[in-house]
């Protein structure tokens, strides 16, 4: 009875989840090719692309006197220390795959990695 009076809303739903279900796995062939760079940003201009393939660190110059160290290992990038108070971008991880970013807002650097 509860079915019946709101079947409309259920269809609804259903196709909603069905359609944000295709656009995650569409995003994630789309993104899942080959990583060969990272590509440091401050403020929009890039300050330096490190290539995944080889092992190494930078320390980055943010906004207003930021710094992030921002350390490249096994084709995987991470941002290890950050001068800023919330620390988002230290616990994003480890990123890997085209597409994939580390973001610090307060010192407006970010880390995206791209493909070859």
């Amino acid at each position: 009875m509860i079915i019946k009076k709101y079947k409309k809303e259920m269809i609804l739903i259903a196709v909603i989840l069905i359609v944000s279900c295709l656009l995650l796995l569409f995003n994630q062939i789309l993104f899942r090719g080959p990583a060969g760079k990272v590509e440091i940003t401050v403020d929009g201009n890039v300050i330096q692309t490190l290539n995944l393939n080889e092992d190494g660190e930078i320390l980055v110059h943010g906004f207003n006197g930021g710094t992030n160290r921002v350390v490249v290992k096994a084709g995987k990038v991470s941002v290890t220390e950050a001068s800023c108070p919330d620390k988002v971008c230290i616990h994003k991880g480890w990123i890997q795959y085209t597409g994939e970013n580390v973001v610090c807002l307060p010192n407006h650097m970010i880390a995206r990695i791209i493909g070859e």
